[in-house]
């Protein structure tokens, strides 16, 4: 019977003290060379900006171990959020570790560990051996499953070193416990490892400080992986980084159109435009309550349903035309009966199933006009212009928000005894008339008035305090600039902007980059951006010029 796991654990600490694998000897990495890399640059090369050394980031991590283990599913801890830059969750900058994290990681590699060889067929499972009954057996079963495991957990072949590393810690192992508890311990340190938890991109040693060259072969598949499937390399990518036949745009395009074909694309598309444009917001503790006058209704199964809703018409939309244009105006949705309640619709037969229907057409239009963007964007009680402006500037136009002078009252304003009716906008015009207020509330209220149609619920009503809502709006700082009255209205308008593709293709880059592009970058994202525009916002056109430009093909040596 194989021995549990904190038994092996136990027995292994005799010859193996350490408690953890030292996951944060990251120095080692940078030293890390394979053979044959750095292959030549361009002449000239094409200006590149750095390339950091990236963790996996959590939603990274999980989808990895889900692919490289489909059939195990253990009950895992979870782990510390991941700091996002800019919105986004895989920025380098944000990837510090953590004792909490080093942690995680370690009971979570035992799991996989217990989970894969919880007895004699998981283990012939594992090693992809019959038998290990003889010396002889043992031998040659351990080298194949530390080769075919460790290139498929660290993305690329095993160094002679770590083969030779890994063999003498799995016979020690083996001495200590047996055979199988030797295959787990080891498959425990390699999902503790840096070459697993980290995306190291090695260069030749003789290659100056400065030089621009190909990324090299197993780190572009890698590259190609974490991007489009935010997830490991498959076979396929693998067996073309071994060939050398990830390094011509044309041979990137086409495995772009290859990987972009497949379900797991659906992963990028989503968590783009999720952590783009702030659309789980909605599912912070601050938006578990609505007030009664606001919707009674509402609670934790609201918040989810949101969430869910605009997640389905984000894939959907992106499977089908896969246009910035539709996910800015189409009226599709896919609801459940909680849905159908906020979006005043009648309920789908099952109101537990999620059902296609089209929204009313004077009132949604894209994303905009959801309940997830609409809720995540207003305080408990109330809307606020201004913070709905704001989100529509730092998400749609990249606009960075001004800080407010000190001492200004941010609370939400109310009316004066015996001021008499009064809507949520006329009350927000009265506090923001001043002119040093309308330097930066020109803009956000300009936005943000013609949401108010809205409620802080996402509710469309017209009328307030038996005054009829003004939803009529102004956009500033884009290439459509002008007067618009309503969110639907609002939707089109940011269709059209140029200065909202730029803004989108700027974020993809940085999304693919784990970075923001620098200066030296500024004529591949011009490039980049006027394709966008081009292609009417075609998405998966834009992933792939991304896949096959400078910034994403070539990497600048740095000093060590």
């Amino acid at each position: 019977m194989t021995p549990s796991f904190a038994r092996v654990f136990r027995l292994a600490r005799l010859v193996h003290p350490s408690r953890r694998i030292a996951i944060a000897a990251l120095s080692l990495l940078g030293a890390a060379v394979y053979a044959g890399c750095g292959s030549g640059a361009q002449d000239p090369p094409p200006a590149v900006g750095p390339s950091p050394l990236r963790r996996l980031s959590n939603g990274e991590y999980l989808n990895a171990l889900h692919d490289l283990f489909p059939s195990l599913n253990p009950a895992l801890p979870d782990l510390p959020a991941d700091i996002p830059v800019a919105g986004f969750e895989n920025a380098a900058e944000g990837q510090q570790p953590s004792d909490v994290r080093i942690s995680r990681y370690e009971t979570i590699a035992n799991l996989y560990a217990d989970a894969a060889t919880a007895d004699t067929n998981a283990v012939r499972t594992a090693t992809g051996c019959a038998d290990w009954s003889t010396p002889t057996h043992a031998t040659s079963c351990s080298a194949q499953f530390i080769a075919q495991t460790g290139a498929r957990l660290f993305r690329r072949p095993l160094t002679s070193d770590e083969r030779d590393r890994y063999t003498l810690k799995f016979q020690s192992w083996q001495s200590a416990v047996d055979f199988e508890g030797a295959v787990r311990l080891t498959l425990s340190a390699m999902l503790q490892s840096p070459q697993f938890l980290y995306r190291a991109e090695p260069v030749a040693r003789t290659q100056p400080p400065g030089a621009t060259l190909p990324v090299e072969p197993y780190a572009m598949a890698s590259r190609l992986s974490f991007f489009l499937w935010e997830s490991v390399p498959d076979d396929v990518l693998l067996q073309a980084a071994a060939r050398n036949e990830l390094a011509t745009e044309e041979q990137l395009r086409e495995q772009a159109a290859r990987m972009l074909a497949d379900g797991r694309a659906k992963r990028v598309l989503w968590d783009f435009h999720r952590q783009w444009l702030g659309l789980d917001r909605v599912l912070l503790d601050e938006h578990l309550i609505r007030t009664p006058q606001v919707d009674p209704g509402w609670t934790a199964l609201s918040q989810i349903s949101a969430s869910t809703e605009t997640r389905l018409f984000v894939q959907n939309i992106m499977e089908q035309s896969g246009s910035l244009r539709d996910i800015l105006t189409s009226r599709r949705a896919w609801v459940n009966g909680e849905m159908a309640r906020l979006y005043g619709i009648p309920a789908p037969t099952n109101p537990d199933a999620w059902t296609e229907v089209t929204l009313p057409e004077n009132e949604r239009a894209g994303l905009v006009t959801r309940i997830s963007f609409l809720a995540g964007y207003s305080h408990r009680g109330a809307t606020s212009p201004p913070v709905r402006g704001n989100g529509i500037q730092l998400r749609f136009l990249c606009e960075l928000p001004i800080s407010p002078p000190a001492g200004v009252d941010l609370s939400q304003p109310t009316a004066a005894p015996g001021q008499g009716p009064q809507t949520n906008r006329m009350l927000f015009e009265a506090r923001t008339k001043p002119g040093f207020c309308q330097n930066c509330h020109a803009g956000l209220n300009g936005f943000g008035f013609g949401l108010e149609n809205y409620n802080a619920a996402g509710h469309y009503h017209t009328m307030e305090n038996g005054l009829r809502i003004d939803a009529t709006g102004a956009l500033h700082g884009t290439d459509v600039d002008g007067p618009f009255n309503g969110g639907v209205a609002l939707s089109e308008a940011l269709s059209r902007s140029r200065v909202v593709h730029d803004c989108a293709t700027q974020e993809m880059l940085r999304y693919a980059l784990g970075r923001a592009a620098t200066d030296d970058e500024k004529s591949t994202l011009a490039t980049l951006s006027k394709n966008f525009m081009d292609s009417q916002g075609n998405v998966r056109a834009l992933l792939t010029d991304i896949v096959a430009s400078p910034s994403f093909r070539l990497r600048k040596v740095e000093e060590n």
